[in-house]
Parts: C-alpha cells; structure tokens; sequence
C-alpha cells in the first residue's frame, strides 16, 4: 500500500499533535534560503512579498520558517488537530487534503511540501500543482531525515525492527525509502526509513533516485536535489519523543508501543545522543 493510500496513517498525526510540534525539528537555515531564492526569484516581476502555499502543513514547522524569511504563506493540512497548533502561530490554515482543496483561482510563486508529499497520489496532485503555480514557479519538496550517530544507530534499528514484523521500521526519514534490496530486482519497502537521494553504494546494494525525482520527470517538472546536513543532539526524552510522533509508531498496539519505547529507553544514555540529519529539499520547475 502506498502511503497516500494508508489514511490511518495519513491522520495518525493528530494525536499527537502537540508533541509533533514540540519535537520534530526545524529545517536548517539553507535550506529555507534555497527555498525563499527560489521563491523571490518568481515574485521578482511584481510587488510583495512571494506567495508560497505549504501542502500538508502539519503544525506549521515549514511553513513558519518560510513565513519568518519573508513568505506570506496558506497552509493547507487535513487533520484538524494539526491546524490548531499551526493556526496558534498565526498561520493561515485552510482545513481540506490537497486533493479536496478549493484554489478558487489564486496562484502561487512556489508550492511547498515539508515532510508531506508522499501523503499524496502524485499522479493526480502533480498535474493540479503546474495550474496552480505562476509563471515560472516552483515546487519545493523537503524532508528532515534524522538518523543517531555511532554505535547507537544499529542497536536502536534493531529494537524497533523487532516490533514492525511487516517489515517497518521506526522511520526518521524521508519517505518514501530510495534505498534498493539486497537483490535490485525486488522493490524496496516503502515505509523504511529512506536516505536523501541517493542510497549507499555497497555489496549487491544499487545507488538509485530519490522516487519523488521519477515522478517530478514523468510529470514535465526540471528536478534539482540539494542536502544539507547538520549535528544534533538529543536528550534521551526528546530523542524517544520525536521518534514515538512517527506514523509506524502512532499506528502501533498501544501495549507494544509502550514495550518498544522502553527497550528503545534503556539503551540511550543518560546524557543523551547524538544524530546527523541530512535534510532534503527536492526543487522543481515546469
């Protein structure tokens, strides 16, 4: 099942909507630069400030950031829980999928999905986004992807694939996985946790695109990919916290959740750890 087809998942979010907001992380400055250039760059024939619709906004974490470099900014986002937060922040929230969503008639100098494009079918939603960009817009696709560093990364991937027998894992990364299987003939997972364009080049393993790129060609969109990573550092509470607002762990047996967060508890320091994000954002003209 593809992940815009899985609405259980696609609405888990709201639950936890605060702690969403409270933990997931901000994206680095760069690549909001890179995203507001873009932007700027189509505004630039006329007065204001660039228009930027935010698809799937969640609680507002990109469209906030953009918001603050100058955007004025309409987030759309679904699940009403998630609306609220992002509306508490000023945010202009128009509650609606994209798919259901009333343009009634405006445009936009870019489109922006932060941690939300593969919640959409992106044979409908690709044609749909080229009438709703002016002249020379932009579609900016971005994803967080945050993995621990050092020794921790393998055991803690190894307690959580223990609790998602079909195959999940608890997922920090930018769906869905561009990583390809030991043999290349079998397609990947869809819901493990993906890499920012292209996987590791090892073993039988193959080095393929980031499927977003696929569709954006297939499509009549010009793609350019640009990462960029940044250290961070976790408390062991806000590490479990960020990971448990995750649709693999929100969709879980409440008991197992409980099980899994604790086992994943004990093996993180007291002072915390350490963790690599090498953010994505996918930019792409018509």
């Amino acid at each position: 099942m593809e992940y815009f087809e899985d609405r259980e998942r696609a609405e888990s979010f709201g639950e936890v909507a605060r702690d969403y907001d409270a933990y997931r992380p901000k994206y680095p400055a760069p690549l909001i630069t890179e995203i507001m250039q873009a932007a700027r760059a189509t505004a630039e024939s006329r007065t204001g400030d660039p228009r930027i619709l935010d698809v799937g906004s969640g609680t507002g974490i990109l469209a906030s950031q953009l918001r603050d470099a100058g955007a004025e900014i309409l987030a759309v986002e679904p699940v009403t829980a998630m609306a609220q937060v992002a509306r508490s922040k000023g945010l202009e929230v128009e509650i609606s999928t994209f798919e259901e969503w009333e343009a009634h008639g405006r445009m936009f100098d870019l489109i922006s999905f932060g941690q939300s494009f593969h919640w959409v079918d992106p044979i409908a939603a690709l044609p749909r986004i080229r009438t709703l960009l002016e002249p020379a817009g932009k579609l900016a696709l971005a994803w967080n992807d945050i993995e621990p560093k050092g020794e921790f990364r393998d055991r803690l991937d190894a307690i959580s694939a223990r609790f998602h027998a079909e195959g999940t894992t608890a997922s920090l990364g930018a769906a869905p996985n561009p990583r390809t299987a030991a043999d290349p003939s079998t397609p990947a997972d869809p819901s493990t946790p993906a890499g920012p364009g292209t996987a590791e080049t090892a073993g039988n393993f193959e080095a393929v695109e980031h499927p977003a790129l696929t569709q954006l060609r297939a499509s009549g969109f010009t793609p350019h990919e640009s990462v960029f990573a940044e250290d961070l550092w976790y408390s062991r509470h806000n590490w479990l916290s960020m990971l448990f607002t995750y649709s693999a762990q929100l969709t879980m047996d409440p008991v197992k959740r409980a099980v899994m967060r604790e086992e994943l508890s004990a093996e993180i320091p007291d002072d915390g750890l350490e963790a690599r994000n090498e953010a994505l954002v996918i930019l792409a003209g018509v």
